[in-house]
């Protein structure tokens, strides 16, 4: 009786090794060659809009032709700011936060410099501009 439990709890341990043996059918990143993985990932950038109508920070760099991943953390209590860069690759991109909130969007953009700037009214004019060098 002992040799047939001894036996079961082999087999019981064989299975539960091989079950453990971390192969999977599926793909991972560790299989993707490193430039592709690094190109999927984009690019985190958070600024903060303040209520005394600054940026901070005020100048971000990203990597060119890269997805860039832009959040706006508007941390002040009375006012609504937004992010605005008028030419990004052909159009547009703003993204707007209500106070205390955040909001975020994504873009790509080729090798250059850009401003950005709260469009909300007096803000721009009041010194709420940064600059994004994307390289």
């Amino acid at each position: 009786m002992y040799r047939r439990l001894g036996w079961g709890a082999v087999l019981i341990l064989a299975l539960a090794l091989a079950g453990c043996s971390g192969r999977s059918n599926t793909a991972s990143s560790a299989s993707k060659p490193s430039g592709q993985a690094a190109a999927a990932a984009p690019q985190n950038l958070t600024v903060k809009g303040l209520d005394t109508l600054k940026f901070d920070p005020s100048s971000l760099t990203a990597r060119a032709n890269a997805p860039i991943h832009v959040t706006l953390d508007d941390n002040g209590a009375a006012l609504v700011h937004d992010f605005v860069i008028d030419n990004a690759g052909g159009k547009q991109f703003k993204i707007e936060a209500q106070p205390n909130g955040r909001a975020s969007g994504d873009m790509t953009l080729p090798a250059g410099t850009y401003q950005f700037y709260c469009s909300q009214p007096g803000h721009k004019e009041a010194g709420m501009v940064g600059t994004l060098t994307v390289s």
